[in-house]
């Protein structure tokens, strides 16, 4: 098996940053929490409940498509000093 390779810089090893600032892994949570937030409303609602049927999977859309790529793609500038 071969070793896997180390990037160097001028005989110095590297430090790599995480790529996500703090901003990131808030949005992220933020809508981590609003898809448990949608999956229990429509679990609680009835079959023909305006909650269960219209409320929940929008709220399950906008976490979905919006919020978790926002977190994921979005660049923040890392706030150090």
């Amino acid at each position: 098996m071969a070793k896997p390779k180390e990037k160097r810089a001028r005989g110095i090893f590297q430090k790599h940053e995480l790529s996500f600032s703090k901003k990131n892994f808030l949005f992220l949570i933020f809508g981590i929490v609003l898809i448990f937030i949608g999956f229990y409303l429509m679990a609680i609602g009835d079959v023909d409940d305006f909650v269960a049927v219209t409320l929940a999977p929008i709220i399950l859309f906008i976490a979905y498509v919006l919020i978790i790529p926002f977190g994921i793609l979005k660049k923040f500038k890392n706030e150090k000093g």
